[in-house]
């Protein structure tokens, strides 16, 4: 946001090798590829959780018999030799280590019973001369390694030793960081911080009256685990804390202390610990608009290395069951940093995390704000598991955020004011407000999907204190939650404090009617299910661009000739510049036929490419647009079709920026009549395209009216106008705006429209 474990044992074995089934332990002298795994303790054996797939490599001490266990294969092995001495070659106290001389007769291998099913489980050393550690192997499959720490030796705690990596890890984490909150005590507290204290933390940055300052007690932990909380996001400003020469970067130990004194604390009430660093480095100082504040990408990118260096030198001994670290939070746009430059920071941060504390999960953000649409433009390496992409909502900003046509509160004599306006608009739930939610979590669940299934964190989500109407705040909040939950997304309130507060810190009351939203929701949100496309019997194909093109496949099916059309509003203004390709070698299209525009490079054999740079200027909102009827017009009017049993359309795409499908309808174009709007809005779906060829399916029951049209105000539903649509219109996405230099690039493919034939066509 911009404002202007329990049960966890972290464990560093001082023993070199461990053993079971009566193995004999050999030493290894090279080892390759190995995973790091931290180990979890249980009271006892009859503790241990069920071993399926999901836990496949995971570790477990128990409390009672310190006994070590290996899930493998949807069974529990036990390592042995617990007290053996830290050359593993007899049992110190003879305790499970009988006969433990050479190895070979050990007490849990007699009878075989943990060797029925042919295999084993046992540490084999690592040749290293210093006992930095063992792998883990059962049968034949390196499970993991468990390094021993620094100070270790002779089973000291090993408290400077590195976790283990479990594969994966950001998943488990993100399904218990279900609902979290953040806190703004570490925001911005320059000269209220006058050094480390045991009991509070207070910021300098006042939210409401001017005696109400963010802070976090050492007794409102519990308080917030207790309402339900699985996580808490700390919100933490580290450059005014800056100690010695500023350029250095190195961040003030009083400070560090009082954000480590944050992370315990949470992690003592059992809640998970997300230290997040809010925002980039220097982007917050005085007369920052975040579009560019005098700081090049070379002054702040060292900045930021030196940061995180310092935080997980800090935390690294922290479990990773019980804290995430956060990348820079809502990088903004390219006259601050790149696209490219972000990729660059995000790779160099994670690799200084990692290359410190391997087994570190981390939260990765997008640029313009954590934008969800911009998620396309993270190149991340996930291939152990342990990233998480995150995104930020507050749609409608008007709802949520502002203030009529102010973007924040008035102050004056010491309390927030406003307009008779102020706060008045009410957020109803309606189904086309629900499904406006649900098609834009959709963009970030279907990148996931295509990124090899990338836990998603929504960091941030919220309502200000100034909007009035409870039972508005209530319905989004909930609306919010249950979707998000729907994708199996983490969730993270803003916030604790601030002037977005579940909680009055003067009052020391909650709002409950927020925390019915986030835990008790009223109204429930169900999607219909869906079906699978394979499974649809009825199918027509729409378009493949094929040598009938720029005629219709459908209308080529059906016998007549209706034509795909081109349009821009900029082709008759010379101040307003899009430049339309037609072809990779860049060809306009206004000087060659839209047949140009077919190319071989399709997803299925030919498809369309088209690539458009729009710079229009202040006033001119750019629009260029494909469109064809779906059966001819009679005279001047369209034959309307009735589009009832329509289940969806399906389009295969790849690309760079946002792309729209729009069915136009006889229902919205009398509503914009009866308005005297020129803009006969229909009912679409807007996708941001990635790379990679991605099937894309347009749910009949996703389909909502386009976003600030009068059909959008008029509350217009496509149950009331499926039976009379005549056009499908492809178009950019709401992101393409006067004043800003966009470029989009379409490759599309197998337009094809589920539920219908031919025979509803003629």
């Amino acid at each position: 946001m911009r404002l202007t474990a329990s049960g966890v044992f972290l464990f560093a074995l001082s023993l070199v090798a461990l053993t079971a089934c009566g193995d004999e332990v050999t030493k290894v002298t090279q080892v390759t590829e190995v995973k790091q795994v931290p180990i979890t303790m249980v009271s006892s054996e009859k503790d241990l959780p069920d071993c399926g797939e999901d836990i496949n490599g995971s570790f477990v001490i128990t409390k009672d018999k310190q006994k070590v266990f290996v899930c493998y294969s949807e069974k529990w092995y036990t390592l042995n030799a617990v007290d053996g001495s830290s050359e593993g070659k007899a049992g110190a106290d003879g305790k499970n280590g009988t006969n433990g001389t050479n190895g070979k007769n050990g007490t849990n291998g007699k009878d075989g019973s943990d060797g029925e099913d042919g295999v084993s489980c046992m540490g084999v050393a690592f040749e290293s001369g210093d006992s930095t550690g063992f792998k883990i192997v059962c049968g034949t499959d390196t499970l993991g390694v468990i390094l021993n720490g620094k100070d270790g030796v002779d089973g000291a705690d090993g408290n400077n030793g590195r976790h283990g990596l479990v594969p994966g890890l950001a998943k488990k984490l993100a399904k218990r960081m279900k609902r979290g909150i953040n806190s703004m005590a570490f925001y911005s507290p320059g000269e209220s911080f006058k050094g480390f204290n045991d009991e509070e933390m207070v910021s300098d940055w006042g939210y409401d009256e001017s005696s109400i300052r963010n802070k976090l007690r050492k007794s409102d932990f519990k308080m917030i685990a207790d309402k339900g909380f699985d996580h808490i996001r700390l919100v933490v400003q580290w450059d005014v804390h800056f100690v010695g020469d500023s350029s250095k970067c190195n961040i003030d130990p009083e400070y560090m202390k009082q954000v480590r004194w944050a992370v315990e604390n949470t992690n003592a009430a059992g809640m998970i610990a997300v230290v997040d660093e809010h925002n980039l480095v220097f982007e917050m100082k005085p007369g920052v608009d975040f579009k560019g504040n005098g700081y090049t990408y070379a002054q702040v990118a060292p900045c930021e290395k030196a940061i995180y260096r310092q935080i997980i030198e800090e935390m690294k001994d922290v479990s990773p069951d019980s804290f995430v670290v956060e990348l820079p939070n809502e990088p903004s746009v390219d006259a601050f940093i790149t696209a490219e430059q972000w990729n660059n920071l995000v790779d160099s941060l994670i690799q200084i995390i990692h290359g410190v504390d391997p087994a570190r999960v981390i939260i990765v953000g997008s640029r313009n704000y954590y934008s969800r649409d911009y998620l396309s433009e993270l190149n991340l390496d996930n291939s152990d598991g342990l990233l998480m992409a995150s995104f930020h909502y507050y749609e409608p900003y008007s709802f949520t955020m502002n203030c009529g046509a102010n973007t924040a509160l008035k102050f004056k004599d010491g309390k927030n004011v406003w307009d008779d306006t102020c706060g008045t608009e009410l957020w109803e739930g309606t189904k086309t407000q629900m499904m406006t939610i649900y098609n834009d979590f959709e963009v970030a669940a279907q990148w996931s999907k295509t990124h090899g299934d990338i836990p998603i964190y929504l960091g941030e989500f919220g309502v200000r204190e100034f909007v009035r109407d409870t039972t508005s705040s209530e319905k989004w909040l909930g609306a919010v939650v249950q979707i998000a939950d729907h994708f199996g997304f983490a969730t993270a309130v803003f916030s604790f404090d601030s002037d977005t507060h579940l909680y009055h810190i003067k009052k020391d009351k909650w709002d409950t009617y927020k925390l019915r939203a986030l835990f008790d929701t009223k109204d429930k949100f169900v999607i219909a299910d869906r079906p699978d496309l394979d499974t649809v019997s009825k199918t027509v194909l729409l378009e493949d661009f094929g040598e009938d093109f720029p005629i219709s496949r459908l209308s080529s099916e059906l016998g007549n000739v209706e034509k795909w059309e081109f349009s821009s509003n900029c082709k008759d203004d010379p101040d307003c510049k899009v430049v339309v390709t037609s072809n990779e070698s860049g060809t306009n299209i206004e000087s060659t036929t839209l047949a140009s525009v077919t190319t071989e490079n399709g997803h299925t054999d030919d498809g369309l490419y088209m690539k458009f740079v729009a710079d229009a200027p202040k006033g001119v909102n750019p629009y260029f647009m494909l469109q064809v009827n779906f059966v001819p017009y009679t005279g001047r009017s369209p034959t309307y079709l009735d589009f009832s049993d329509m289940k969806a359309v399906s389009f295969y795409a790849k690309g760079q920026g946002r792309i729209r499908v729009v069915l136009l309808t006889a229902y919205s174009d009398s509503i914009a009549t009866a308005e005297g709007s020129d803009w006969n809005a229909g009912f679409n779906v807007e996708y941001a395209l990635n790379d990679d060829w991605t099937q894309y399916v347009l749910w009949s029951d996703a389909l909502i009216p386009e976003k600030n049209s009068v059909l959008e105000k008029k509350g217009g539903e496509w149950d009331k106008a499926k039976d009379r649509v005549y056009k499908i219109v492809i178009k950019q996405g709401v992101d393409v705006v006067s004043e800003e230099k966009s470029i989009v690039e379409w490759y599309l493919d197998d337009v094809t429209i589920y539920g219908m034939d031919l025979q509803n066509f003629q």
